[in-house]
């Protein structure tokens, strides 16, 4: 068995440079000293400003106490970090010499060894059949070699350990400027001295603000763009940073930015995005002016412009929704996020689309975001019920919103609607009135759009109801002037909507009640001699009564109007398959086949009609609410009832009586008479007028 002398073990200095550090360990002290220095010069100026008067020599005192509370915050943070990283140093010096140590006893060892084996008598003989004298010689290298590592090993995981002590007290002393020890610091730092030192610090941020929106002038690719807004980050919530910026992209650069945003290229979590945010929220947080306060109010998207552009700046508009959706408070301000919504919404109501169903973006990096819906998001959170309001508070806002689908029961707008119309006075009164006409607008009560899917519907409309309870006085004047037989057109609307409100008995009475108690405090007009006055607590209740036996005739409608949907999608899926390889069979095969595929149609439903069953819902009479009156109010009985009577019959007027959609009519002939037909396209024609009059695609 032979024996051969070990490979050297590797011996590595261990990383860093002793003489960097030791500059760097001068440049901290020498900072020490100059803080130091400034400490002693402020001494005894902390509480005054000499030559300073009035609120300039408060604003400078307050200023020069900011100023050495910081310097004495430096200083207590410098002496440790300079201290600790000279311990440092010395450590690493002391290190390096002791691995060059191990370095050169390696060396001398295997010298020796090479030496020692030149004596041995026969070495080749002794190396090929392991020899003692051999053997001894490769021990004692290999004992050494053992050694060496386990002391080199040793020296490095004191060095890191100490590393890891001095980069502790450099995180202790980093943070006292602001630093998280991670990318970006520098700039963090600047945020923070410049919160800390306004008189250079508002100037500093406003320089860097003007030099970001030159940047984002310049034509750049979204790699350079994401790098300027990245660096941007640490202080773009700064109102002078903000001002600035926004100043010098004014409404133009703001929306072009925009249309980058609504790209493809970046995502909510992008820098860009999250820049964006900050600005515009902290620029509004303090009531900007001038040009700050045009890129604020400036509309940066048309009605009724189909252009390209306009859409992908709306989806620009959606991607810095969610990213302030994720910033929280301290992105865009709910007043701008209602006003961002009320053109969102006016686009897709001219257009019949929202932006994220009518444009594909050309990078597909990161996946659009549906403005609507972060509008939304953030006004159903209620910070700020007022931009809730202000955003509700047109009827077609509204439509726009109920002609969505929403999914998890539209519960981000349910919140959005118990926030806005909680709010008093006339803006919370007019988020009522326009969501009730919305509501009883035509196509603007089909059950699941409030929803979403098919029985979430009751939770949206039972918010409905408990608002128009909190604005009672609203459907109680609405409910007395439509006793006259007209209204309106928006109040008839909203006695619908309210209709369709009641369909959720509970929020139906919630309603009754307010109004009870609404009834009660109107004084009731004499002044009209011995002729019976109108009294609103007859009138009021019986008009609500008319308004929910509408609400019963609208649910037996809506679901005739679903029944009439399933049953064309069913006929389309058989027109457009088993009759469409029925006509292709020639001759008096294809005839055969169309009278049997008739026949099936017919006996599994699939023939275009459909049964709405009997009307099952309540039924309300006017004299429902006349036993609740008592002799005591000095009105004849007969008078009261025909009150009742007219209030429920005009109210009803009004209201109209909606009525389902009838299914055409099934003869057992029908097939025999499809089968004469001339031709095959002639008979997909009849069959498709037989079964719904025109083509849809199934839900």
């Amino acid at each position: 068995m032979s024996t051969e002398m070990p490979d050297q073990i590797p011996l590595d200095m261990p990383p860093g440079d002793p003489d960097a550090l030791a500059d760097l360990v001068r440049a901290i002290a020498g900072a020490g000293v100059c803080v130091a220095a400034v400490d002693d010069r402020l001494l005894g100026a902390a509480d005054a400003a000499p030559g300073w008067l009035g609120d300039d020599a408060a604003a400078a005192a307050a200023q020069v106490v900011a100023v050495t509370a910081l310097v004495r915050e430096v200083s207590a943070a410098v002496l440790p970090a300079s201290g600790r990283l000279r311990t440092h140093e010395e450590r690493l010096r002391e290190t390096r010499r002791q691995v060059a140590a191990l370095g050169a006893e390696q060396s001398e060892q295997f010298a020796e060894a090479w030496r020692r084996l030149g004596q041995v008598e026969d070495l080749r003989l002794q190396v090929m059949s392991g020899g003692a004298d051999v053997r001894a010689i490769v021990a004692d290298v290999e004992a050494g070699e053992g050694r060496r590592r386990r002391r080199h090993t040793a020296l490095l995981e004191e060095l890191e350990d100490d590393a890891a002590a001095t980069a502790r007290v450099l995180d202790d002393a980093w943070a006292a400027v602001g630093g998280r020890r991670a990318p970006g610091d520098a700039n963090r730092v600047v945020a923070y001295l410049a919160a800390q030192l306004p008189g250079w610090g508002d100037l500093e941020l406003a320089r860097r603000g003007r030099a970001l929106a030159d940047g984002f002038g310049q034509f750049i690719n979204p790699e350079d763009r994401e790098d300027l807004a990245r660096d941007a980050l640490a202080f773009a919530g700064s109102v002078s940073f903000a001002g600035a910026l926004l100043a010098g992209l004014g409404p133009v650069g703001t929306r072009d930015a925009l249309e980058h945003l609504g790209g493809g290229d970046y995502g909510p979590q992008s820098a860009l995005a999250r820049v964006v945010a900050l600005a515009l929220g902290a620029a509004a947080r303090n009531d900007g002016t001038g040009p700050v306060a045009e890129v604020l109010a400036a509309e940066y998207t048309s009605a009724d412009d189909p252009a390209g552009l306009d859409d992908l700046g709306v989806l620009g508009m959606g991607t810095v929704l969610a990213a302030s959706l994720a910033l929280g408070p301290r992105g865009l301000d709910p007043q701008t996020v209602a006003a961002w919504g009320r053109q969102i919404a006016l686009r897709e109501r001219v257009l019949g689309a929202a932006s994220v169903d009518r444009i594909n973006p050309l990078s597909d990096v990161a996946a659009p975001v549906d403005a609507l819906v972060a509008v939304v998001a953030i006004l159903g959170e209620g910070t700020d019920p007022a931009a809730g309001a202000a955003f509700l508070n047109r009827p077609w806002v509204w439509g726009v919103l109920l002609a969505r689908t929403w999914e998890d029961c539209g519960t981000s707008l349910q919140a959005l609607v118990a926030s806005a119309g909680a709010v008093e006075g006339p803006a919370g009164e007019a988020v009522v009135r326009g969501g009730l006409e919305a509501l009883g607008a035509p196509g603007g009560r089909e059950g699941g759009r409030l929803a979403g899917r098919p029985g979430c519907g009751e939770r949206g409309v039972d918010r409905a109801g408990r608002r128009t309870a909190v604005h009672v006085s609203l459907a109680g004047e609405v409910l007395m002037s439509g006793v006259d037989g007209s209204l309106p057109a928006a109040d008839a609307a909203l006695l619908r909507g309210l209709g369709y409100v009641t369909l959720d008995r509970s929020a139906s009475a919630v309603v009754e009640e307010a109004l009870q108690g609404w009834v009660t405090a109107q004084p009731v007009d004499i002044s009209g001699g011995s002729s019976l006055p109108q009294l609103p607590a007859v009138v009021v209740p019986n008009a609500y009564l008319a308004v929910q036996n509408y609400g019963q005739e609208l649910a037996y409608t809506l679901h005739g109007l679903e029944e009439q949907r399933e049953a064309q999608d069913r006929a389309f899926l058989w027109t457009m398959t088993v009759d469409l390889a029925v006509s292709l069979a020639p001759g008096s095969a294809g005839v055969v086949l169309g009278l049997l595929a008739d026949y099936a149609a017919m006996g599994l439903g699939y023939d275009g009609t459909w049964d709405n069953g009997g009307f099952h819902g309540l039924t309300f009479e006017p004299t429902a609410e006349i036993a609740a009156l008592t002799p005591d109010e000095g009105l004849a009985v007969l008078g009261i009832a025909e009150q009742a009577r007219d209030s429920f019959e005009r109210t009803a007027g009004v209201l109209g009586h909606p009525a389902p959609p009838t299914s055409p009519q099934s003869h057992w002939y029908d097939p025999i008479l499809d089968a004469v037909a001339p031709g095959p396209a002639d008979r997909i024609e009849q069959m498709e007028e037989r079964r719904g009059g025109r083509v849809r695609l199934p839900r």
